[in-house]
């Protein structure tokens, strides 16, 4: 098979080279045992290609590749020629926006126009920020002990970083983790999910360009039983950073802490509620929880899935949330993700297809709960499902409890902010969360009371790159984006100073 293959997409009059091999010291190279893994369009159910999987040797050989750059060239690289680097491969994210933006499209079904180019455009001002960063967020402190000794803390990179990224967001979630480790000092080697490692792949070639020498980045994609495990079992990587299942996320844990004892970043499930009062500015609380469950076909971590809404105004809410839906998000003309009317694409494989068509079929027919369908499955192949939502569901349902990752919401109604707070911590999951009250001591109250890592007073699933990102509980340990993206690539080491005379 061609290290290469020609890709066109019509509807947006591009085509161009798509790179499948693994991306090793600045060359795509095939893997060793010559396996592939097929790609498919999740909109038409249709393979896009075929491209390599990594294999424990080839792990071997990205991560002997990064340890060598590490320490003969990256740990010797100033943090202003990182900060350099880093913003070259910003120019040129932006002069690709449109082709990468476009084969996220292709491989995970996302719309092009509402979703995928606005993914671009945050991972743009992402790249900024770390390249502005790269020589201002790596100070240490100075300490003075007393008249005769002093010391400093420096913020030191781990070394070689393995990073693991999910399909729901294949270039976002990869740039979160890469540029802050690289502006940190890192080197990585980076697996994309096996069913979106298209961009990754042709994103790679970009720090080439970029001038990064090589070995500084390697990207693997490969199967996560394989290249993942490898990844986070390996004894020469020195952290590794994480987003997908909680499931998966405690595997990785168990084989770093199995291994080596290597440092973790996980940002893992979410059940996130979305709390609406009845003093708050309905309208906006019902375009807020739309977007905040139907964006990216409800394949969010973040998504507040969990609508829990004041009793005295739920059938109001209900009412308008229902419209809303049914006006704002649609499949588009035949389905198609590359349609300027499209606001829901399909979901990502057969797999999810069914895993979550089996929680709709459960909710009606085990559970016997109430569900509005706020639009028709269109009679085609993709992996579309259209947006839905369960009515009054008990705090016990497997629906209520268990993350869907799907465009499924599940809504019910409390009677005061104790029922509220407490129906929206009943939850083994703490990554986001969103409250909708005009009264500003009742939202304090809320940021105070709820266990989780995010909160969001009068808005939802508006991340800020300047911001920090993490989980409570099963959903995770450690953040990202901020300066806490940085600090998560870098450990403290203490020197200690003594200047005395004995």
């Amino acid at each position: 098979m061609s290290l290469f293959t020609d890709l066109s997409i019509p509807q947006l009059n591009i085509s161009y080279k798509q790179p499948l091999g693994l991306f090793i010291n600045n060359k795509y190279v095939a893997s060793s045992d010559k396996k592939t893994i097929e790609t498919v369009n999740p909109a038409t159910n249709t393979p896009i290609t075929s491209f390599y999987a990594a294999s424990e040797a080839d792990v071997g050989t990205a991560v002997a590749a990064a340890r060598e750059a590490y320490e003969t060239v990256w740990s010797k690289t100033s943090a202003e020629h990182r900060g350099a680097l880093i913003s070259n491969l910003g120019k040129l994210i932006v002069e690709n926006k449109e082709l990468l933006a476009a084969i996220e499209t292709l491989d995970s079904g996302k719309p092009y126009y509402t979703n995928a180019l606005g993914d671009l455009d945050q991972i743009s001002q992402l790249t900024t920020y770390y390249a502005g960063g790269a020589d201002k967020y790596s100070k240490g402190q100075m300490i003075p002990v007393n008249n005769d000794k002093y010391a400093y803390t420096v913020k030191a990179p781990y070394g070689v970083v393995a990073q693991i990224v999910p399909w729901n967001y294949p270039l976002a979630m990869a740039s979160w983790k890469m540029q802050g480790a690289l502006a940190a000092g890192n080197t990585i080697v980076i697996k994309p999910a096996e069913n979106t490692s298209l961009s990754l792949l042709f994103f790679a070639q970009l720090f080439e360009k970029a001038g990064f020498p090589p070995g500084v980045v390697n990207v693997l994609p490969g199967l996560g039983a394989v290249t993942g495990s490898s990844l986070a079992s390996h004894i020469d990587v020195d952290k590794i950073a994480f987003t997908g299942s909680t499931a998966v996320g405690q595997k990785v844990m168990a084989l770093a802490a199995t291994s080596n004892l290597k440092a973790v970043t996980l940002e893992c499930g979410g059940k996130s509620p979305g709390v609406v009062f009845a003093d708050a500015n309905l309208d906006e609380a019902v375009k807020w929880t739309a977007a905040g469950i139907y964006y990216n076909s409800g394949q969010n971590c973040t998504a507040n899935s969990r609508l829990l809404v004041q009793e005295s105004i739920y059938d109001e809410f209900l009412a308008k949330f229902t419209r809303h839906v049914q006006e704002e998000w649609t499949f588009g003309f035949n389905s198609d993700p590359f349609d300027k009317s499209c606001t829901v694409g399909p979901v990502i494989s057969k797999a999810q297809y069914d895993r979550v068509r089996g929680y709709i079929e459960h909710g009606k027919t085990q559970e016997k709960l109430s569900v509005k369908h706020m639009g028709t499955d269109p009679q085609n192949d993709g992996f579309f499902i259209t947006p839905t939502v369960f009515t009054e569901v008990p705090a016990e349902s497997k629906l209520f409890q268990e993350e869907i990752f799907g465009p499924v919401a599940v809504l019910q109604k409390f009677k005061d902010y104790d029922e509220a707070i407490a129906l929206a911590n009943n939850t083994t999951y703490g990554l986001a969360s969103a409250v909708f009250t005009e009264d500003i001591r009742k939202a304090n109250f809320f940021a105070r009371d709820i266990k989780a890592g995010t909160v969001w007073i009068n808005s939802s699933n508006d991340e800020e790159i300047s911001v920090p990102f993490g989980g409570f509980k099963m959903s995770g340990i450690g953040r990202e984006l901020g300066e806490s993206g940085m600090d998560a690539y870098t450990q403290t080491k203490a020197v200690h100073v003594n200047i005395s005379k004995l």
